[in-house]
């Protein structure tokens, strides 16, 4: 297989996470029965509506083995000085809306895999493309819960190939997120009545920006191996662009914390539900992306570390699907490409990147699945 002309062919399609993913999936789903995994495919309409897609393959028989996993949605593209749905050589570089985060490292993923007859294979590989990870690991989640593949494979060890530059990283932040709402009573404001759902939600974040600059001050919330070490609270909120004269009927605002290992929010839970009662808001709270945090001395750590040359590992801001995988697996972050370039204009990766990429990831499968699958 091509990886470059894989990645062309993936980067193609133009699946941000708020159109369907589906056509991308199918190309990928071909690209792995021609590397020779049988395919399980997992549907579901995300909470628009929208039909999306994520894909799981398996070569070889038995269970264990070394999961690969990566993403087929990408960010929007806009601002570009080309069409960013199509694979652009330049100067060197490839460019191309999710060439580096991340339908190149998947491409990859394949590209490896194809590599390795299933007769030589003690123990699988598996390659899994989700949906959805740009908002909330939805795909992630959903094949966490429904793969038959994984559950009966007995997956113990993983890589996430978002961009990394090919460094092992072991542990990243996870998602604390809360979801508010402020209902009040529309009136032309000239009235007096009514009842502006603003007017609730603007106090109640008041309070919760206080929350936040005492966690960044406290001791339990902070974590010296990150980058920045706090949680970096952030509020997005709208009312749906009510005029000036209308009291606004309806407020909404999502927070959302980058959680890192070892914490306990339960506390912090517990005084959100207390201020969302007295200022009169509804709140919904998640706490299902938890951080990755895999030992240093876990053996696909220590694999990665040789196979890259690599002496120290690596901790990131961001958040994977390893927030998700990572509940089951024992998982590092290892692939092509710069995060730098992700949901950039202009996004690129070097083909030298891939070529690596697919080096690397060959060298993996094969300490797990053929010279020492223990």
């Amino acid at each position: 297989m091509n990886v470059v002309e894989m990645t062309g062919e993936f980067v193609s399609y133009n699946s941000a996470s708020q159109f369907t993913n589906v056509p991308v999936s199918k190309a990928i789903a071909k690209r792995m029965r021609e590397a020779g995994l049988k395919v399980e495919t997992l549907s579901y309409n995300d909470a628009n509506g929208v039909p999306k897609m994520s894909v799981v393959g398996k070569k070889g028989k038995g269970t264990g083995g070394i999961a690969l996993m990566g993403h087929s949605d990408v960010v929007p593209a806009e601002g570009w000085a080309w069409d960013p749905f199509k694979l652009t050589r330049k100067n060197g570089r490839l460019y191309g809306r999710g060439s580096a985060d991340m339908k190149g490292s998947v491409a990859c993923m394949i590209d490896a895999a194809s590599r390795l007859s299933a007769r030589d294979l003690k123990q699988p590989i598996y390659v899994v493309a989700t949906s959805d990870e740009e908002i909330n690991c939805g795909g992630a989640d959903y094949v966490h819960r429904h793969s038959r593949t994984l559950k009966e494979g007995k997956v113990r060890f993983g890589i996430i190939g978002e961009p990394t530059l090919l460094n092992v990283v072991v542990a990243h932040k996870g998602s604390y997120k809360v979801s508010v709402t402020a209902r009040g009573k529309a009136t032309h404001s000239s009235t007096g009545r009514g009842m502006n759902a603003n007017h609730k939600m603007v106090p109640f974040l008041n309070e919760i920006i206080d929350i936040g600059k005492k966690l960044d001050k406290d001791p339990k919330f902070l974590d010296k191996r990150f980058t920045p070490p706090n949680c970096t609270m952030n509020i997005v909120m709208g009312d749906g662009n009510t005029a000036a004269n209308i009291t606004a009927p309806l407020s909404s605002a999502t927070i959302n914390c980058r959680a890192m290992p070892g914490q306990n929010w339960s506390s912090i839970t517990k005084r959100i539900r207390a201020l969302a009662k007295r200022h009169d808001v509804s709140v919904k709270i998640w706490d299902g992306l938890r951080p990755l945090d895999t030992p240093v001395d876990s053996r696909v750590v220590q694999e990665a570390l040789s196979v890259t040359g690599k002496r120290t590992t690596k901790t990131v801001s961001y958040g994977t699907d390893g927030m998700v995988f990572g509940k089951t697996m024992e998982c590092v972050v290892l692939g092509p490409g710069d995060i730098k370039q992700a949901h950039t204009i202009d996004e690129w990766i070097l083909p030298e990147q891939l070529k690596k990429g697919v080096d690397v990831f060959g060298q993996m499968i094969a300490r797990f699945c053929i010279e020492d699958p223990a």
